[in-house]
């Protein structure tokens, strides 16, 4: 008989065992206690975080015959025992993905009316509810709209937007956040010690750390990862093709360090023992974003300028880096310029702040915290300049998210950058006219603010824009499409 696999061994079977969604386990115990339990539950969030081991917990919950005194369920009645081993003929899950046409949800509706075979009511999980199609939808809403008394509806998504607004309302909502990296090493650690397995804690925090929160995964990977009953950190870099958080501390300390050379040979390490670069890039953004927070938690104001700097820098690596033809080049260059320029201009910043603070001292006391805020918050605004802006182009599009407008911002050329004015040149009257109206500056401006941090005010004018064929003809075509009253798609 083949070994059962890790997740399933220790999926939760008690609403105590739940981990990482304590507002959630609270709720609903709190509703099981009052006989509050509502007849359908959207249960939203990412994959691996609990939604339908929660769904059968309160299905247990709803037909135990001896249930505890705090909400739990027993674990003991036929009823709880026929749920856990998946044998409760009144416990129906269906995975939508498989079964999302209108005639499932017809022949749904009609065996809803039908009692309940052994237990107190019937209780229908339906899994990635977003992948039934409209006229399923449909058919489900009606059925959600008065369910007999003994019917109880558990829906469950990674994808909430897809979910008609309709049905929604008709359902009481959970969120399941991600799981926390910590209680994520925290159950390894428990299921490592229960199955014998010599787990190192490095091992576990890497793992952890390459799951985006979801905990199924995290298990199946230490299911997958652990060999003779050991889980080393040698391995599990190896096995997911990661570098590790000791090439990310060590690639810090160089930069901070100002060593250049070293810092370039850590990168293409890194790169010649076969580790994916933007995966590198994406957790080195993370660790940099939280010795940012702990900086300014800190009130270390240097670290902070310095963290904002290695953060502008590594994020356009992070965003080339996706289609450079030498993978390792972007990183380099952020590594050149703040070890070259960044941190030197950085360190400048700090010493006039800090003459400026020693000219203060004759200011009254009760006057100078107003002077220094106001220093200060002119040190850590990010510049706003011409070459700034066409350097953080690509990002000032990533956050404009109306598809007609960001096309038509793309075709313009920024020519002109003053301390909160941009101005933007257009080659074409429709490509201007798509953005100079309230709409379009109002987006616009927001994108702006998003990279900058700053608020800017937009001047739109038609100039001589340099573009090619290619470009004059993509003019002629959305013109076309707009005239014809269709929506200019993005791309």
């Amino acid at each position: 008989m083949a070994e059962i696999a890790l997740y399933r061994k220790y999926r939760p079977q008690s609403f105590n065992h739940l981990v990482g969604q304590d507002n959630i386990r609270q709720t609903l115990l709190n509703a099981i206690k009052g006989g509050s339990i509502s007849h359908a539950y959207l249960f939203c969030g990412p994959r691996g975080t609990g939604k339908t081991t929660t769904a059968r917990l309160v299905a247990k919950a709803i037909n135990c015959t001896d249930l505890q005194e705090g909400g739990e369920p027993c674990e003991k009645c036929e009823f709880c025992l026929g749920a856990s081993d998946g044998r409760l003929i009144d416990l129906i899950e269906i995975d939508a993905a498989s079964n999302r046409s209108i005639d499932e949800m017809r022949a749904l509706k009609e065996k809803i009316n039908f009692a309940p075979t052994r237990a107190r009511a019937k209780v229908y999980i339906i899994d990635e509810v977003h992948m039934l199609s409209k006229d399923a939808f449909n058919a489900l809403l009606k059925t959600l709209e008065e369910p007999p008394s003994h019917v109880y509806f558990i829906l469950a998504t990674t994808e909430a937007h897809k979910v008609l607004e309709t049905i929604i309302s008709r359902c009481q909502r959970f969120d399941f956040k991600r799981i926390s990296i910590k209680s994520i090493v925290a159950r390894l650690g428990y299921i490592a010690q229960q199955e014998s397995v010599d787990a190192e804690l490095d091992a576990l925090e890497l793992i952890a750390r390459n799951v985006d929160g979801g905990l199924r995964d995290a298990i199946g990977l230490m299911d997958q990862l652990t060999s003779e009953g050991k889980l080393t950190y040698a391995s599990v870099k190896e096995s997911l093709g990661v570098a590790g958080f000791k090439a990310i501390e060590q690639l810090y300390s160089q930069i901070v360090e100002k060593d250049t050379a070293k810092a370039l040979s850590t990168i293409n390490e890194i790169y010649f023992d076969g580790y994916d670069l933007n995966q590198f890039a994406k957790d080195f953004l993370e660790f940099l974003r939280d010795q940012m927070l702990a900086a300014v938690k800190e009130n270390d104001h240097a670290k902070t300028v310095l963290l904002v700097e290695m953060i502008d820098q590594f994020q356009w690596a992070y965003e080339i880096g996706r289609s450079a033809v030498i993978p390792q080049l972007p990183l380099e260059m952020a590594v050149i310029k703040i070890c070259s320029v960044g941190v030197v201009s950085v360190e400048e910043k700090v010493e006039k702040k800090v003459s400026k603070k020693e000219e203060t001292k004759s200011v009254p006391d009760e006057e100078e915290p107003l002077i220094v805020a106001e220093q200060e918050k002119a040190d850590y605004v990010i510049d706003l300049s011409l070459e700034s802006v066409k350097r953080n182009f690509p990002r000032i599009l990533e956050n404009i998210d109306n598809p007609a407008i960001k096309r038509s911002f793309q075709t313009g050329v920024v020519t002109k950058v003053t301390d909160a004015e941009i101005t933007v040149s257009f080659a074409t009257n429709f490509h201007l006219e798509k953005i100079n109206n309230v709409q379009g500056h109002d987006v616009i401006e927001r994108a702006f603010k998003k990279v900058f941090a700053k608020s800017v005010k937009l001047n739109c004018e038609l100039g001589k824009v340099n573009i090619g064929h290619k470009e004059k003809a993509n003019d002629a075509v959305d013109k076309a499409v707009a005239d014809l009253g269709w929506e200019v798609s993005e791309g």
